[in-house]
């Protein structure tokens, strides 16, 4: 299993906006092969920030899958208007439940 982390700062006051586009955008990411969650979190102490974590079974079913097919762009038109910045990392699990 291959965990995806991507961290959005969204520009301000667009923080509503923008978690009921992502909770639509992310079908687009959901129906893809070798897709296990995901997990949007969002920081207390800035408003603006959150967390995306996606349980992938490889590395190659996010970045060849997803971000090699029109669900990505799709999803990437949908999330563009909100994103000041993103930063994204693929992680492997080490210990945990």
């Amino acid at each position: 299993m291959v965990i995806e982390k991507a961290c959005f700062t969204v520009h301000k006051g667009m923080e509503e906006d923008f978690e009921e586009t992502f909770s639509k955008a992310v079908e687009f990411i959901s129906v893809t092969p070798g897709f296990i969650n995901h997990q949007l979190t969002k920081s207390i102490e800035t408003k603006s920030k959150y967390v995306i974590l996606v349980e992938w079974d490889s590395l190659e079913a996010h970045t060849e899958g997803f971000m090699k097919s029109e669900r990505f762009n799709e999803f990437v038109s949908m999330m563009d208007p909100f994103l000041d910045t993103v930063e994204m990392e693929h992680l492997e699990p080490i210990s945990g439940n």
